[in-house]
């Protein structure tokens, strides 16, 4: 069984090799209450495999679940995502872990800053 900090350094590895952070503000215009566009965030980190036991281990460890994405030629295509504060949490956690992602989880902690 590996210790709580095996475990975090494990999913900064994933996440650098074969995540993505994602931290941007975009139009939108969804809401039904407000017919102009406004601002949203999107914040969310994700890994995507063809390795299922490696993404399922990631929503077993750290919350969430397995989505299957089928590909017509090749193989089936497993993704695991963390959004909004779900995402913070484990930004904070691996950050320590991380070399190519650190720039953008820590802008995903410092948008939350002390409301966290």
């Amino acid at each position: 069984m590996a210790s709580v900090s095996e475990n975090m350094a494990y999913l900064a590895g994933l996440l650098d090799g074969e995540g993505c952070v994602t931290y941007k503000k975009y139009w939108d215009r969804k809401r039904k209450d407000r017919p102009r566009k406004y601002f949203c965030w999107r914040i969310q980190m994700e890994i995507v495999m063809t390795h299922k036991p490696t993404i399922q281990w990631c929503a077993d460890t750290f919350g969430g679940k397995v989505y299957e994405k089928p590909r017509k030629e090749h193989k089936m295509q497993y993704r695991w995502r963390r959004s909004f504060r779900d995402a913070l949490e484990i930004a904070k956690a691996i950050i320590p872990y991380s070399v190519t992602k650190k720039e953008k989880l820590q802008q995903v902690i410092d948008h939350y800053g002390d409301k966290a």
